[in-house]
């Protein structure tokens, strides 16, 4: 792959490289604009009183996670906030699920870091003491039991089940490898009559697949 980049076109290199600057800018800008508007739809919802619609939204803005993302730590408030008011109205189950929303949202923005640790950890804890209080409501665990399926629960939710660090960068190194590979391929590969050129093709689909296969097997490691 290192001979097809060398002899690439430095004009080519640059329309590429500017090719995907623009891309990731607009990626990131839909990003933003996506966090931003579904934690405002939120504030109505909130405003107003909805308080499981205002959730939905909440929830949704925190999915659209990009760094130092100021929506995320409001939506979390917000979600913790209607969380405690559902305690205070007797709905421990939809209380959960405003807990929950918080820490499964942090956990599926998750990459070579997980964000929002400390709400992870605080959520747990509330979504085990809930819980446990549910069960003792119901009756299927006596009012005695429940300090102990409180620690059952809680060891469950301090269990860390992130990716590994090693096989996520390996899946990015995979997937930027193929990426350029295609790029390369698609200038270097083929005449301008559209034919192959032997070698160079076959370089860039030998370095295609193996890219490919990095990528894959990062995935299904980490």
């Amino acid at each position: 792959m290192l001979d097809l980049l060398m002899g690439l076109d430095k004009k080519k290199i640059l329309g590429v490289l500017i090719i995907i600057a623009i891309a990731l800018v607009m990626v990131f800008a839909r990003v933003v604009y996506l966090a931003a508007h579904h934690y405002n739809e939120g504030e109505g919802y909130y405003a107003a009183s909805n308080m499981k619609l205002a959730m939905r939204e909440y929830d949704t803005s925190m999915h659209f996670y990009f760094p130092f993302s100021p929506y995320m730590e409001k939506s979390a408030e917000r979600l913790w906030a209607i969380g405690q008011q559902f305690e205070k109205e007797g709905k421990p189950d939809w209380a959960l699920i405003a807990y929950g929303d918080i820490r499964s949202s942090f956990y599926a923005d998750r990459s070579f870091f997980t964000p929002g640790r400390a709400w992870i950890s605080r959520c747990g804890g509330k979504l085990a003491t809930v819980e446990s209080q549910m069960l003792v409501a119901d009756g299927s665990i006596k009012p005695e039991a429940r300090q102990a399926e409180y620690q059952k629960l809680m060891a469950v939710f301090r269990k860390d089940l992130a990716p590994s660090v090693f096989w996520s960068i390996l899946a990015e190194i995979g997937f930027l490898g193929w990426v350029i590979t295609a790029f390369v391929t698609a200038f270097k590969g083929f005449t301008k009559e559209g034919r192959l050129k032997g070698r160079p093709a076959l370089y860039g689909a030998v370095t295609f697949v193996f890219f490919l296969a990095v990528w894959a097997v990062g995935l299904l490691k980490a």
